[in-house]
Protein backbone atom coordinates (compact mmCIF):
# COMPACT_ATOMS: atom_id res chain seq x y z
CA UNK A 1 0.00 0.00 0.00
CA UNK A 2 1.75 3.60 -0.87
CA UNK A 3 2.34 5.49 2.05
CA UNK A 4 0.42 8.66 2.95
CA UNK A 5 1.29 11.66 2.12
CA UNK A 6 0.99 14.84 3.69
CA UNK A 7 2.06 19.03 2.83
CA UNK A 8 2.30 21.63 5.31
CA UNK A 9 0.87 24.72 5.34
CA UNK A 10 1.37 27.83 6.66
CA UNK A 11 -1.09 28.05 10.07
CA UNK A 12 0.55 25.27 11.69
CA UNK A 13 -1.48 22.55 10.48
CA UNK A 14 -0.83 19.68 7.63
CA UNK A 15 -2.95 18.50 4.94
CA UNK A 16 -3.67 14.69 5.02
CA UNK A 17 -4.53 12.18 2.46
CA UNK A 18 -6.68 9.26 3.65
CA UNK A 19 -3.88 7.52 6.02
CA UNK A 20 -5.24 4.08 5.51
CA UNK A 21 -5.58 4.31 1.23
CA UNK A 22 -3.65 7.42 0.32
CA UNK A 23 -6.65 8.93 -1.61
CA UNK A 24 -7.19 12.64 -2.13
CA UNK A 25 -10.09 13.23 -0.78
CA UNK A 26 -9.96 17.24 -0.33
CA UNK A 27 -12.26 17.88 -3.64
CA UNK A 28 -15.20 15.71 -1.25
CA UNK A 29 -17.62 17.32 1.14
CA UNK A 30 -17.22 17.11 5.00
CA UNK A 31 -18.76 14.30 7.32
CA UNK A 32 -21.68 16.42 9.32
CA UNK A 33 -19.92 15.32 12.43
CA UNK A 34 -17.54 17.78 11.75
CA UNK A 35 -16.08 20.87 14.04
CA UNK A 36 -16.20 24.51 12.89
CA UNK A 37 -12.25 23.96 12.48
CA UNK A 38 -11.56 20.45 11.68
CA UNK A 39 -12.32 18.94 8.43
CA UNK A 40 -13.52 15.41 9.23
CA UNK A 41 -13.67 13.02 6.07
CA UNK A 42 -14.79 9.50 5.17
CA UNK A 43 -12.88 8.14 2.34
CA UNK A 44 -15.39 6.85 -0.05
CA UNK A 45 -12.60 4.48 -1.22
CA UNK A 46 -11.84 2.39 1.64
CA UNK A 47 -14.19 3.94 4.15
CA UNK A 48 -11.15 5.18 6.98
CA UNK A 49 -12.40 8.44 8.51
CA UNK A 50 -9.84 11.10 9.53
CA UNK A 51 -9.61 14.82 10.06
CA UNK A 52 -7.94 16.16 7.09
CA UNK A 53 -6.13 19.19 7.99
CA UNK A 54 -4.49 18.27 11.47
CA UNK A 55 -2.66 19.98 13.87
CA UNK A 56 0.98 19.95 13.66
CA UNK A 57 2.97 17.44 16.39
CA UNK A 58 4.41 21.15 18.42
CA UNK A 59 1.00 22.36 18.78
CA UNK A 60 -0.56 19.24 19.96
CA UNK A 61 2.55 18.83 22.22
CA UNK A 62 2.12 22.28 23.63
CA UNK A 63 -1.27 24.42 23.75
CA UNK A 64 -3.52 21.38 22.31
CA UNK A 65 -1.77 18.62 24.76
CA UNK A 66 -5.09 17.16 26.16
CA UNK A 67 -3.61 16.77 30.11
CA UNK A 68 -4.30 20.74 29.22
CA UNK A 69 -7.44 20.78 27.52
CA UNK A 70 -8.88 17.97 29.40
CA UNK A 71 -10.91 19.88 32.42
CA UNK A 72 -12.41 22.65 29.86
CA UNK A 73 -13.69 19.71 27.90
CA UNK A 74 -15.39 18.26 30.76
CA UNK A 75 -17.15 21.77 31.54
CA UNK A 76 -18.04 22.18 27.20
CA UNK A 77 -19.65 18.48 27.39
CA UNK A 78 -21.49 19.35 31.15
CA UNK A 79 -22.70 22.64 29.67
CA UNK A 80 -23.52 21.89 26.17
CA UNK A 81 -24.84 18.14 26.76
CA UNK A 82 -27.06 19.20 29.60
CA UNK A 83 -29.42 16.05 30.98
CA UNK A 84 -27.90 13.40 28.04
CA UNK A 85 -24.50 14.24 29.54
CA UNK A 86 -25.26 13.85 33.06
CA UNK A 87 -27.42 10.30 32.78
CA UNK A 88 -24.49 9.11 30.78
CA UNK A 89 -22.05 10.01 33.81
CA UNK A 90 -24.62 8.27 36.02
CA UNK A 91 -25.11 5.08 34.08
CA UNK A 92 -21.32 4.59 33.86
CA UNK A 93 -21.47 1.58 35.55
CA UNK A 94 -23.00 -0.25 31.92
CA UNK A 95 -19.25 0.44 31.36
CA UNK A 96 -18.25 -2.31 33.24
CA UNK A 97 -20.62 -4.96 33.30
CA UNK A 98 -17.90 -7.12 31.55
CA UNK A 99 -14.47 -6.85 33.34
CA UNK A 100 -12.15 -3.73 31.89
CA UNK A 101 -9.38 -5.57 30.25
CA UNK A 102 -5.86 -4.50 32.11
CA UNK A 103 -2.85 -3.98 29.49
CA UNK A 104 -0.66 -5.90 32.59
CA UNK A 105 -2.84 -8.94 32.46
CA UNK A 106 -2.76 -8.57 28.46
CA UNK A 107 1.10 -8.17 28.15
CA UNK A 108 1.08 -11.24 30.69
CA UNK A 109 -0.84 -12.84 28.64
CA UNK A 110 0.22 -12.94 24.81
CA UNK A 111 4.12 -11.19 25.58
CA UNK A 112 6.92 -12.90 25.97
CA UNK A 113 9.44 -11.27 28.69
CA UNK A 114 12.17 -8.68 27.46
CA UNK A 115 11.82 -5.15 26.14
CA UNK A 116 8.31 -3.60 25.81
CA UNK A 117 7.68 -0.22 24.38
CA UNK A 118 4.58 2.35 25.08
CA UNK A 119 3.81 4.39 22.40
CA UNK A 120 2.39 7.61 23.67
CA UNK A 121 2.88 6.57 26.95
CA UNK A 122 2.10 9.45 29.12
CA UNK A 123 3.29 9.87 32.63
CA UNK A 124 4.69 6.57 32.68
CA UNK A 125 2.12 5.03 35.27
CA UNK A 126 1.86 2.43 32.62
CA UNK A 127 1.47 -1.53 32.68
CA UNK A 128 4.97 -2.99 32.35
CA UNK A 129 7.20 -0.66 35.16
CA UNK A 130 7.52 -2.73 38.41
CA UNK A 131 7.02 -6.11 36.35
CA UNK A 132 10.03 -8.05 36.75
CA UNK A 133 8.80 -10.14 33.17
CA UNK A 134 9.32 -6.54 31.14
CA UNK A 135 11.95 -3.96 30.68
CA UNK A 136 10.12 -0.52 30.26
CA UNK A 137 10.57 2.15 27.06
CA UNK A 138 8.23 4.84 26.28
CA UNK A 139 7.69 7.48 23.61
CA UNK A 140 5.71 10.85 24.32
CA UNK A 141 5.47 14.00 22.52
CA UNK A 142 4.17 16.11 25.75
CA UNK A 143 7.58 17.23 27.16
CA UNK A 144 6.12 17.30 30.66
CA UNK A 145 4.71 13.50 30.82
CA UNK A 146 7.86 12.43 28.76
CA UNK A 147 9.88 13.56 32.00
CA UNK A 148 8.00 12.21 34.25
CA UNK A 149 7.92 8.77 31.94
CA UNK A 150 11.48 8.55 31.61
CA UNK A 151 12.38 8.99 35.65
CA UNK A 152 9.80 6.45 35.99
CA UNK A 153 11.45 3.97 33.41
CA UNK A 154 15.14 4.36 34.32
CA UNK A 155 14.49 2.72 37.76
CA UNK A 156 13.39 -0.69 35.89
CA UNK A 157 16.10 -0.37 33.18
CA UNK A 158 14.69 1.26 30.64
CA UNK A 159 14.04 5.00 29.41
CA UNK A 160 11.43 7.39 27.80
CA UNK A 161 11.96 8.71 23.96
CA UNK A 162 10.69 12.69 23.89
CA UNK A 163 9.66 12.52 20.40
CA UNK A 164 6.57 12.15 18.05
CA UNK A 165 6.21 8.32 18.30
CA UNK A 166 7.37 7.78 13.97
CA UNK A 167 10.80 9.53 14.44
CA UNK A 168 11.28 7.52 18.26
CA UNK A 169 10.57 4.46 16.69
CA UNK A 170 13.72 4.90 14.34
CA UNK A 171 16.08 5.07 17.07
CA UNK A 172 15.78 1.92 18.15
CA UNK A 173 17.26 -1.53 16.38
CA UNK A 174 15.21 -3.70 14.41
CA UNK A 175 13.60 -6.78 16.46
CA UNK A 176 14.34 -5.21 19.84
CA UNK A 177 11.39 -5.07 21.66
CA UNK A 178 8.79 -8.24 22.61
CA UNK A 179 5.79 -6.19 22.64
CA UNK A 180 4.21 -2.60 21.91
CA UNK A 181 1.46 -1.19 23.70
CA UNK A 182 -0.52 1.42 21.72
CA UNK A 183 -3.17 2.60 24.66
CA UNK A 184 -5.59 5.20 23.30
CA UNK A 185 -2.71 6.28 20.97
CA UNK A 186 -3.34 5.94 17.87
CA UNK A 187 -6.63 7.88 16.80
CA UNK A 188 -3.77 10.66 17.97
CA UNK A 189 -1.15 9.59 15.12
CA UNK A 190 -0.69 11.94 12.43
CA UNK A 191 0.82 8.91 10.37
CA UNK A 192 -0.62 5.97 12.08
CA UNK A 193 -0.05 3.76 9.04
CA UNK A 194 3.73 4.65 9.37
CA UNK A 195 3.82 4.15 12.74
CA UNK A 196 2.90 0.68 12.13
CA UNK A 197 4.72 -0.36 9.87
CA UNK A 198 7.90 1.00 12.27
CA UNK A 199 6.66 -1.09 15.03
CA UNK A 200 6.34 -3.83 13.08
CA UNK A 201 10.45 -3.37 12.72
CA UNK A 202 11.34 -2.80 16.07
CA UNK A 203 9.30 -6.35 17.28
CA UNK A 204 11.25 -9.80 17.26
CA UNK A 205 9.08 -12.63 15.12
CA UNK A 206 6.02 -13.64 17.34
CA UNK A 207 6.36 -10.19 19.22
CA UNK A 208 2.83 -8.36 19.80
CA UNK A 209 1.35 -4.87 19.32
CA UNK A 210 -1.62 -4.49 21.54
CA UNK A 211 -3.98 -1.51 20.45
CA UNK A 212 -6.96 0.28 21.91
CA UNK A 213 -8.85 2.63 20.50
CA UNK A 214 -12.45 4.38 20.16
CA UNK A 215 -14.71 2.34 17.92
CA UNK A 216 -16.11 4.43 15.57
CA UNK A 217 -18.43 1.55 14.51
CA UNK A 218 -20.21 1.43 17.81
CA UNK A 219 -23.50 1.71 18.25
CA UNK A 220 -23.61 4.19 20.82
CA UNK A 221 -21.93 6.31 18.04
CA UNK A 222 -24.50 6.14 15.85
CA UNK A 223 -27.05 6.94 18.70
CA UNK A 224 -25.48 9.67 19.98
CA UNK A 225 -24.36 11.70 16.69
CA UNK A 226 -22.46 14.79 17.51
CA UNK A 227 -22.16 14.09 21.43
CA UNK A 228 -20.48 10.64 20.90
CA UNK A 229 -17.30 10.53 23.52
CA UNK A 230 -15.25 9.42 20.93
CA UNK A 231 -14.96 12.70 19.36
CA UNK A 232 -12.27 15.24 20.27
CA UNK A 233 -11.36 17.55 18.01
CA UNK A 234 -8.57 18.39 17.20
CA UNK A 235 -6.45 15.52 18.87
CA UNK A 236 -8.26 12.70 17.63
CA UNK A 237 -6.91 12.90 14.17
CA UNK A 238 -8.55 9.01 13.14
CA UNK A 239 -11.51 7.50 13.76
CA UNK A 240 -11.12 3.56 13.21
CA UNK A 241 -13.69 0.57 12.89
CA UNK A 242 -13.01 -3.03 13.11
CA UNK A 243 -12.87 -3.32 9.48
CA UNK A 244 -10.42 -0.35 9.01
CA UNK A 245 -8.21 -1.19 11.70
CA UNK A 246 -7.71 -5.07 11.12
CA UNK A 247 -6.89 -3.49 6.93
CA UNK A 248 -4.12 -0.96 8.56
CA UNK A 249 -2.43 -3.68 10.87
CA UNK A 250 -2.56 -6.12 8.09
CA UNK A 251 -0.65 -3.27 5.50
CA UNK A 252 1.84 -2.79 8.11
CA UNK A 253 3.04 -6.97 8.07
CA UNK A 254 0.73 -7.93 10.89
CA UNK A 255 -1.39 -10.76 11.58
CA UNK A 256 -4.60 -9.15 13.42
CA UNK A 257 -6.92 -10.72 15.80
CA UNK A 258 -9.67 -9.44 18.15
CA UNK A 259 -10.41 -11.56 21.37
CA UNK A 260 -14.42 -12.59 21.97
CA UNK A 261 -15.05 -9.45 23.73
CA UNK A 262 -12.93 -6.91 22.15
CA UNK A 263 -14.64 -5.20 19.41
CA UNK A 264 -18.38 -5.69 21.04
CA UNK A 265 -20.50 -2.85 18.71
CA UNK A 266 -21.99 -2.13 22.22
CA UNK A 267 -18.72 -0.59 23.55
CA UNK A 268 -17.03 2.76 22.71
CA UNK A 269 -13.64 1.10 22.53
CA UNK A 270 -11.99 -1.86 20.75
CA UNK A 271 -8.72 -3.32 21.42
CA UNK A 272 -6.53 -5.60 18.68
CA UNK A 273 -3.66 -7.84 18.75
CA UNK A 274 -1.32 -7.27 16.18
CA UNK A 275 1.42 -9.77 15.72
CA UNK A 276 4.72 -10.07 13.77
CA UNK A 277 4.68 -13.45 11.87
CA UNK A 278 7.22 -15.66 12.91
Amino acid sequence: MPQAQTAANPVGTVERFCPLCSADNKSLPVSRYSAPDWRLKSCPQCGFVYIENAPLYDALAADMAWEKRAAGEEQRRSREWSSLYKLSKKSRWRLHILPRKKFAELLARHAAPGNVIDLGCGYGDTTMAGDGNFVPHGIEVSTEMCRHADGLFRQYGGHAVHAPCLEGLKQFPDQYFTAATLRSYLEHELEPAAVLRETRRILKPGGVAIVKVPNYGSVNRRLRGHEWCGFRFPDHLNYFTPGTLREMGEAAGFRVTFGLTWKLPTSDNMYALMTRPE
